[in-house]
């Protein structure tokens, strides 16, 4: 299960999750003891819990303040979030869902709320309650990398998982967090940036005392004269993006020669019509000795203009294989149309029929290439369909129409759809029903990291009346 199937069945199930902790009789004596509701507990503390917990799986800032607005005294934050967490746990536990790196994650994040609350000053910690805080300090300690450090970046005091995270087997007290940083400029712009802002999450390549690199989510609290820093090893995240990326260029690159055919196609007519008047202006001028001025300027018109629709093919294949990581304000029915367009040959030399159908249109920021790649390749997978299964009157249709939260796409073609058994699989890595040549495994997969993981989409896919039908969700806002 991936990290949005997690964040998603949090948010579904909350109210059973809730549920584990109200039936703690010690929490709900709290309660009693305050006076406060079910309701306003659920409200005001649970729910905003959980707000925070999916805002930092989904990497957006977080904001605790929330966790000092209710009576309650340290003690009795730090065992309710002992037992919301406990219960989180135990309900994705029941649940087969509860893998290692979830729990990891959960655990780090509870602990930023252990740590916003220890730099609380507001109440007093009970007599009977040092020990509990001793403990919970002692687990900071061993399972939560963070280090106190001077305005200059020097390191004051480090916990015991700080000083394991970066392999230092003496006190690191000597260290600057300068020094962890590849790349002075990246330390410089760092230290000034946590300076600036009260709350700064950032992520920083840093080496450890081997000089083995990786990456970490630093968040830094500011203090008078003094910075907390908590770290968090993302590398696995970070070689996981790395690994989706290198899977779209090698799904850019088995698109390149079947694009590159396309170009061939799409120049043969354009081609062929040079061909012809060249021809022709060959033949007046050995039949009538002479070429009259407006045969002349009509057919170097006409020449002109084939070479420039070849030259914009060129252009328009080119953009396509540019890099591009930056979003744009477009309207889908433009990016389907730019998609068609490269197309376009294939589906009229096969005579397919082709209907577009716009029922509302709506501007989403989008990574334009991206999806031209997902509707490329839907649409030519389509095509591919189409003729492998022989149907006499080809037809695809593209459907976008847009409801309160997502634009959808769909796309549907009559090539008799997909058999059941395959449904659920067209969006694994190299599953393909194509033969070698022709097919890589990687085109769907592709599609669906696109749409999903860098567009926080949808992409699924349905038999519908006559074929397959493939439907994209991209969030409005």
């Amino acid at each position: 299960m991936s990290f949005k199937e997690h964040i998603l069945y949090l948010e579904i199930n909350k109210i059973k999750i809730f549920r584990y902790i109200l039936a703690n009789e010690e929490i709900l004596n709290i309660l009693d003891k305050y006076e406060i509701s079910i309701d306003d507990f659920i409200k005001k503390l649970l729910s905003k819990i959980f707000e925070n917990i999916v805002s930092y799986l989904n990497e957006q800032t977080n904001e605790l303040s929330f966790l000092s607005k209710m009576k309650f005294d340290k003690s009795e934050y730090f065992y309710i979030l002992r037992n919301l967490k406990n219960s989180i746990h135990l309900h994705m536990k029941n649940k087969k869902l509860d893998d290692y790196l979830f729990r990891k994650t959960t655990d780090e994040i509870f602990d930023s709320f252990y740590l916003y609350l220890l730099n609380k000053n507001d109440d007093k910690i009970k007599v009977e309650d040092k020990e509990k805080i001793t403990y919970l300090l002692t687990l900071l300690d061993e399972h939560l990398p963070l280090v106190d450090i001077s305005l200059d970046g020097k390191v004051i005091e480090s916990s015991k998982s700080f000083d394991e995270l970066f392999l230092y087997k003496e006190e690191s007290s000597n260290l600057n967090i300068l020094d962890l940083i590849i790349y002075k400029k990246n330390a410089i712009n760092f230290l000034n940036n946590i300076l600036k802002h009260n709350n700064f999450v950032s992520e920083v390549e840093v080496q450890k005392c081997d000089k083995t690199v990786f990456w970490v989510n630093i968040s830094s609290i500011r203090k008078e004269d003094t910075l907390t820093l908590i770290f968090k090893d993302i590398t696995y995240k970070k070689n996981l993006e790395k690994h989706k990326k290198a899977f779209l260029e090698q799904s850019k690159t088995a698109a390149m020669g079947e694009l590159i055919s396309m170009i061939a196609h799409q120049w043969r007519q354009p081609l062929q019509t040079v061909s012809i008047l060249a021809q022709k202006l060959i033949i007046t001028k050995t039949t009538e000795g002479h070429i009259n001025n407006e045969i002349l300027e009509k057919s170097v018109k006409e020449i002109d203009t084939q070479v420039n629709y070849m030259s914009r093919t060129i252009d328009d294949f080119r953009n396509f294989f540019k890099p591009e990581s930056i979003s744009v304000n477009a309207k889908p029915s433009t990016i389907i149309e730019k998609a068609v367009k490269f197309l376009h040959y294939v589906l009229t030399i096969n005579n397919i029929d082709f209907e577009l159908d716009i029922k509302k249109d709506y501007e989403i920021s989008i990574i334009e290439n991206n999806l031209i790649q997902v509707l490329i390749n839907i649409i030519k997978n389509s095509i591919d369909v189409l003729l492998e299964r022989n149907i006499q009157s080809k037809k695809i249709i593209i459907r976008c129409d847009f409801n309160e939260n997502y634009v959808i796409i769909e796309i549907e073609d009559n090539a008799g759809g997909i058999p059941k058994e395959n449904l659920k699989k067209v969006f694994d890595s190299y599953f393909t029903t194509k033969n070698d040549e022709k097919g890589t495994g990687l085109g769907l997969y592709m599609n669906k990291i696109i749409i999903e993981d860098h567009s926080l989409g949808k992409l699924s896919v349905k038999n519908g009346s006559d074929g397959a039908l493939f439907k994209i969700e991209l969030p409005r806002e």
